[in-house]
């Protein structure tokens, strides 16, 4: 769409206030990061959006940090969330997304725990599954990599199992690691021990 009159909102010698909002209404795109939505929330929440487009939405998957709060409260006709990923580490990404493109839905976050989030990852609840399927079907658009429409060139997956076995100097590093930890892991508590545990998969990664 060359003929988009596109203003890209970034750098230190962006627009404000009265000039950001004359900016906006001379523009058919509005192009900003995660950080200045955080940042700027209070001059982009100022307009009026005719819809607004999260890309890789999975940065505001925590709906505490400050760019899911800043994204909460853009006002706009219609809103659209694309992502690769819309659940990473728990249901409650998908509370997350939801709640910036259909406020109130999915009721408030300690109710999505208490009636979603719990009985689905602690006990596998496929009743629970299926109510929140039906809830989110109608506002998800999902595509396939099977779809030979989207992408006809695309050839099929192929998966091969390689198992990698480490090498004797490999485990006795490992080995060594693990009993470092384990003998000062005895000695420490709290966020201490939280720390050494952290540090010391690091360590087992590398």
């Amino acid at each position: 769409a060359p003929d988009l009159v596109v203003h890209v909102h970034h750098g230190a010698e962006r627009s404000w206030g009265v000039e950001f909002r004359e900016t906006v209404a001379a523009s058919d795109l509005v192009v900003t990061t995660y950080a200045l939505l955080a940042r700027d929330a209070a001059d982009l929440a100022s307009i009026p959006w005719r819809r607004v487009v999260l890309d890789e939405a999975q940065n505001v998957k925590n709906p505490e940090s400050k760019q899911a709060r800043a994204a909460r409260t853009l006002h706009a006709r219609s809103r659209v969330a694309l992502t690769g990923t819309p659940v990473e580490n728990r249901l409650s990404d998908l509370w997350s997304l939801m709640e910036f493109l259909n406020p109130g839905l999915l009721g408030t976050a300690d109710t999505f725990r208490r009636t979603f989030s719990a009985p689905i990852e602690r006990t596998r609840d496929e009743e629970a599954a299926g109510r929140l399927r039906r809830l989110t079907q109608p506002f998800v658009l999902r595509r396939l990599k099977t779809d030979r429409r989207i992408v006809p060139d695309l050839p099929s997956k192929q998966e091969m199992k390689v198992f990698c076995t480490l090498t004797k100097e490999q485990a006795t590093l490992y080995e060594a690691v693990v009993n470092e930890m384990l003998a000062r892991i005895e000695a420490v508590s709290g966020m201490e021990r939280r720390g050494l545990v952290l540090s010391t998969l690091l360590r087992l990664k590398q």
